[in-house]
């Protein structure tokens, strides 16, 4: 276990010196922008959906332009293009977007600013689930060993009926690193009591040692219900990290039980990472569903062993 945590410190220390120098020495967009999916789109015009409840549209890449018209929630529109243009709200560093949306059956454009729009939306029936970025601040994060400012952002997921009415909507904060890659999806409730759906939505990184986290939203058709999260992590030939849940009606299920399978694996030989020979600690955690709530109820651990790649 100490040879994992000291090789995933070393590997933090190290993304923040590279993120830090590219961040002094490049002029890329801050790196939030890039949890919107229509960064790089530059040549077609990318359907997407307004996540505020009210929003408004402007002639020009400015809060002093001319007020064009105001879109609410649910609306759909189609993003031209990103802009060079920058606005600061609350903690968000994100880009200006050219826009196109439908209105009293005429095709209407102008500029919107990038975090009234929702990072991912999918429909299950007659409801629409949203995912919004609503904030962003910074926290200092205390390890066994260094002090940092950690990135902590305020996600909200919402469910919106055929009307654009909000049903219900949960909002959380958490440090995501540099995992600013976003997908959403909509999967069976897998034998889950009083569920019709589960809202699984998920943020990555590009570069070894970035986590992959998971948060998982039961829907009963009324409301969200919270249900355990999950990440996974690694760096090739060095640590690995994954979780893997087993819900009822999968191979391996128990009835009103969410199983959580827990890998932890770090390379045997500290002086070399070209040695695939790794320290293996695997657990498995219980969590009972009463169709409301889940409580952890058993953990068991298995014996480390050491496993071998070729």
């Amino acid at each position: 276990m100490s040879l994992w945590i000291f090789l995933f410190n070393l590997m933090k220390k190290i993304i923040f010196f590279l993120l830090f120098t590219n961040f002094l020495f490049s002029q890329e967009i801050p790196s939030e922008n890039y949890f919107w999916d229509f960064n790089y789109n530059s040549e077609n015009k990318t359907t997407a959906v307004i996540g505020a409840k009210n929003c408004y549209i402007r002639e020009e890449t400015s809060t002093n332009s001319t007020l064009l018209d105001s879109l609410q929630i649910g609306t759909k529109i189609k993003v031209v293009k990103n802009t060079e243009v920058h606005l600061n709200i609350k903690g968000l560093n994100l880009s200006w977007v050219e826009i196109e949306y439908s209105k009293n059956n005429q095709i209407k454009t102008g500029f919107l600013w990038k975090g009234f729009i929702a990072v991912g939306n999918i429909t299950k029936g007659n409801t629409m689930f949203l995912t919004t970025i609503d904030s962003k601040y910074s926290k200092k994060v205390q390890r066994e060993d260094y002090e940092y400012e950690g990135d902590f952002y305020r996600i909200s997921v919402k469910a919106i009926d055929t009307e654009n009415h909000i049903i219900s909507e949960k909002s959380f904060s958490k440090e995501l690193s540099e995992s600013h890659f976003f997908q959403n999806s909509a999967i069976s409730s897998w034998g889950l009591k009083n569920l019709n759906a589960i809202y699984r939505i998920s943020f990555s990184g590009e570069a070894c040692g970035i986590p992959t986290y998971y948060f998982y939203f039961g829907w009963n058709g009324k409301e969200f219900l919270l249900l355990p999260e999950k990440y996974d992590v690694g760096d090739a030939g060095a640590y690995y990290h994954t979780e893997e849940f087993i819900f009822p009606k999968e191979k391996g299920g128990e009835p009103n039980t969410i199983i959580k399978n827990l890998t932890e694996a770090a390379n045997a030989d500290e002086k070399s990472l070209d040695s695939y020979t790794f320290l293996v600690e695997k657990s498995t955690e219980y969590y009972s569903w009463d169709g409301k709530n889940f409580k952890l109820i058993k953990t068991k651990k298995m014996k480390p062993y050491v496993e071998k790649e070729d």
